[in-house]
């Protein structure tokens, strides 16, 4: 039987969890936002096939990313079983920090912006994972891939990011 001190406990627990997630993938965003987005840099995964839709046919980049995110959410949810909160905050996040941003330009040295993106999308994918979440996206397949074919999560992630 549970306590009420032990159901505080949880409760707590799932609310940090939950700020660490939104945390980690806020500031995966700011680094899309800051330094990939204004020398029009590619990324891996979701937020790079949504860069080369919104440059080739003009698709707005967190609209393709919530459309990709919500089929990769129904993906996950029939595989594995789990519900990808993250799939739906990254996109809004995404949109909400592209609007504050503007047209504000950290620097426009090229290899800075892919050190300093590389940093904060690692440091914030690190918080997302170690969390047990996912960014959505482009996460899902590995995960499906290991789950029916014993895929290394790892090894079709770096196969999908060089696609």
């Amino acid at each position: 039987m549970e306590t009420s001190e032990t159901k505080q406990n949880k409760a707590a627990s799932v609310v940090i969890q939950t700020a660490v997630i939104l945390f980690g993938l806020t500031v995966y965003a700011a680094g899309v936002v800051l330094f990939i987005l204004p020398l029009d840099m590619i990324a891996a995964g979701t937020t790079g096939l949504g860069l080369m839709a919104q440059h080739f046919f003009g698709i707005p980049l967190s609209g393709f990313v919530a459309v990709f995110n919500i089929a990769m959410f129904g993906l996950g949810w029939l595989e594995l079983g789990k519900k990808f909160a993250a799939t739906f905050y990254y996109p809004f996040i995404l949109d909400r920090l592209t609007a504050l941003a503007g047209d504000f330009v950290f620097t426009t040295d090229p290899m800075l912006c892919a050190i300093f993106a590389g940093i904060m999308i690692g440091f914030a994918l690190g918080f997302v994972i170690r969390s047990g979440a996912s960014t959505g996206g482009m996460d899902i397949p590995p995960l499906v891939l290991q789950k029916r074919f014993k895929f290394p999560v790892s090894v079709s992630m770096y196969v999908f990011d060089v696609a």
